[in-house]
């Protein structure tokens, strides 16, 4: 990644300009944006003293420009060039007994932890720190000669249990006077005020050759309100907002002065931040996979250092829902609905060094083993393998690592770790079969997202689940009173009522089961469990509680035993009833028996959703039934027929009829045929037909 030099207004004022006896010694006002270069490795740093990292920016300010911190990667530091005895420098940036800060700031979201707007010295050692925490609290933090680190913090609102209102301006003062102690000022109103020193001697200053460091703590600190600290490390963050007209003055002061500071300015722009909004794409109309590359917000995507072909979106002809493989969720799958609510599930998951147990977290993978660990998608990939007018096959394959990107040994021993393997099938009805390749670890959970702004209950009802059995009895289940239990016999069907017209649903083969999720959940924030350290986010966490619907987050409903490792997942805007005709026939298959020859009967693969048959090089016509009934009824069915097409085959003369009726080709017709690497051809068919008796089938 480049480093990028910026110039920016420091301002050393010969007369200084007073301001209730105080001086201002610094001046940022981040106005000359047209200075901003960038350096190359092996060029000589162009002279002046401030240099940023990662993608910081300009951007319209309170006054003229302001600087914009990604929440990821940026920072300014502030350098003297000359610390000699007696040097100007060197008495300026030993900072006076008495101290004043200023700053207008805006928050795209709140940090993970603490983050500075402006700071000195060792954070919790020595100096100063002014910033914001992971909940909007302003905080004027300080050492004295004890060095004992004192904290002064903002008040949190007693219903939001929050701080600053993200993406809007706030003008902060931070004083500090050894008689009167700290004091915090948000909009020119007094907000806290801390005295309890011991020693009143004055600010501790160490390092003051590395001079001042603006949005990025200069030690990585853990995130906060993490599920397992042990599983929690320190992380890389900025601060996620825009900074602007930062001063230090030499005294503290007065409360009316910063009333007279905060209302003479009046913002001049809005902050600008660009909406932060799950991905989508324009409908292209057709039943197809596609490569792509999905945007979320430009800071976010400016990290991926990606082409355009990373991410695959599946779409449909005759449907308005997607599938989702998005490097935002480490490539897992996501039904998305109408209006863009997203539902995942989880991968692969195994864990190690659970509560310690085994030894130093730092010497062995430690916490959740699984794809949501892999931040930077370094082994989580994905491919269209079919993408044809009958079906769309997607693999996607990713290392069970974890947060430090760490795997375990496979069991045997290769070196290899563990690894999962997924393969889905998906049908031109929406409705694709998750065949899970042999692995370790268990691997559903009924997960959804939760877009930036939005709560859990923004995105599904109380009622959040219903689940189905093969009889056709269903009971809808809510969190509207704490965690439900699921107690419906045999109920191996899921719906799950999202605030849409299209919902998703999961059907498990007959003996599978849910289980209500029925951990970490804290009442006073949400109904169901609310975690952000997944997706989209890069902190180092295995497990992180929202505080706030600022950052990407996810939720669980369930887990599932599947009893085997294929699932039918899709979305409808029908009676959760109708699911179980799609059960029985993915569950119970029509029977199929064949009436002509050359052709060979393979049955019925539940892991495809499909019927298997082999040609033997035979073009001609086949023919058979398909005994369907009530409790084997015959739904959307697919056929793989190998060796049937032949090298040469154009498709022009294949035809189908049912029960002598001609279906042309069409929606409710699809075909294509599929080469192997040896040039072995399968005709891949989808036909649109329901039906409860035995039909008979030509082509």
């Amino acid at each position: 990644m480049k480093t990028n030099i910026l110039f920016l207004v420091f301002v050393f004022l010969i007369n200084p300009v007073k301001s209730q006896d105080a001086k201002v010694l610094f001046h940022w006002s981040f106005d000359d944006s047209s200075k901003l270069t960038s350096w190359k490795a092996g060029q000589d740093i162009p002279y002046d003293n401030y240099q940023t990292g990662g993608l910081t920016k300009f951007v319209p300010g309170v006054k003229g420009s302001a600087i914009k911190f990604d929440g990821f990667s940026s920072y300014i530091d502030v350098i003297p060039k000359d610390m000699a005895d007696g040097s100007a420098e060197k008495k300026l940036f030993n900072l006076t007994r008495k101290i004043s800060l200023e700053a207008w700031v805006s928050l795209g979201a709140y940090p993970w932890n603490w983050a500075p707007v402006l700071t000195m010295g060792k954070y919790k050692i020595t100096g100063f720190y002014l910033g914001i925490d992971s909940r909007g609290r302003v905080g004027f933090h300080m050492s004295d000669a004890t060095s004992v680190w004192h904290e002064c913090n903002s008040k949190l609102n007693p219903e939001t249990k929050l701080g600053l209102d993200l993406r809007k301006w706030y003008h902060i003062v931070a004083t500090y006077d050894p008689t009167a102690g700290l004091a915090i000022y948000i909009n020119g109103e007094l907000e806290n005020t801390y005295n309890d020193f011991i020693d009143h001697r004055r600010i501790v200053y160490s390092e003051i050759e590395q001079g001042f460091r603006m949005g990025m703590n200069r030690e990585m600190l853990a995130p906060t309100d993490a599920i397992r600290d042990w599983a929690t490390f320190p992380s890389r963050y900025s601060l996620d907002g825009i900074v602007d007209e930062v001063k230090v003055s030499d005294n503290c002061l007065t409360a009316s002065a910063i009333r007279s500071l905060f209302l003479s300015v009046k913002p001049e722009n809005d902050p600008q931040f660009a909406p932060r909004k799950f991905p989508t794409v324009k409908s292209s109309g057709r039943f197809a996979a596609s490569y792509t590359r999905l945007s979320f917000y430009p800071e976010w995507d400016a990290l991926w250092p990606v082409g355009e072909f990373n991410d695959v979106v599946v779409q449909f002809d005759e449907l308005p829902i997607k599938i989702m493989f998005w490097r935002g969720t480490r490539y897992s799958p996501c039904l998305v609905s109408e209006n863009g609510k997203w539902m995942a599930d989880q991968s692969r998951e195994t864990g190690n060094n659970w509560f310690l147990a085994q030894g130093s977290r730092d010497e062995m993978p430690t916490g959740c083993m699984e794809h949501m660990s892999d931040v930077q998608t370094r082994s989580s990939r994905v491919a269209i393998i079919e993408s044809n007018e009958a079906r769309v096959v997607v693999n996607w394959r990713y290392l069970q690592m974890d947060v430090k990107f760490r795997q375990n040994d496979s069991p045997d021993n290769t070196g290899f770790g563990e690894w999962g393997n997924e393969l889905y099938y998906i049908y031109p009805d929406g409705v694709a079969v998750r065949k899970v390749l042999p692995g370790s670890g268990g691997w559903q959970e009924t997960i959804f997202l939760n877009e930036p702004g939005t709560r859990p209950e923004d995105n599904v009802e109380l009622a959040a689940a219903t689940l189905i059995n093969m009889k056709g009895e269903s009971k809808t289940y809510s969190w509207e009173n704490g965690y439900p239990k699921f107690d419906l016999p045999d109920g191996n069907i899921q719906l799950v009522n999202f605030k849409s017209k299209f919902k998703p649903f999961l059907i498990l083969r007959t003996g599978g089961s849910f289980d209500v999720f029925n951990g970490e959940v804290r009442p006073e924030y949400s109904h169901f469990p609310w975690w952000n350290h997944w997706p989209v986010a890069q902190i180092v966490s295995d497990g992180r509680s929202a505080n706030a619907p600022d950052q990407a987050a996810h939720s669980s409903l369930s887990w599932g035993d599947p009893i085997v490792d294929a699932a039918l997942y899709g979305m409808t805007d029908k009676d959760p009833k109708t699911l179980v005709p799609l059960a029985r026939s993915w569950n119970f298959p029509a029977v199929l028996k064949l009436k002509s020859g050359g052709f060979e009967s393979h049955g019925y693969d539940f892991t495809q959703r499909a019927y298997l048959l082999n040609a033997n090089g035979n073009p001609g016509t086949i023919r058979f039934i398909l005994e369907g009934s009530k409790d084997s009824p015959v739904v959307n069915p697919a056929f793989v027929i190998k060796n049937f097409s032949g090298k040469n085959f154009s498709g022009k003369d294949f035809r189908l009829t049912i029960n002598g009726k001609s279906i042309p080709h069409g929606k409710d017709f699809r075909y294509s045929v599929e080469y192997d690497v040896e040039g072995n051809a399968s005709m891949i068919v989808w036909i649109r037909y329901t039906a409860e008796t035995h039909i008979e089938i030509e082509m």
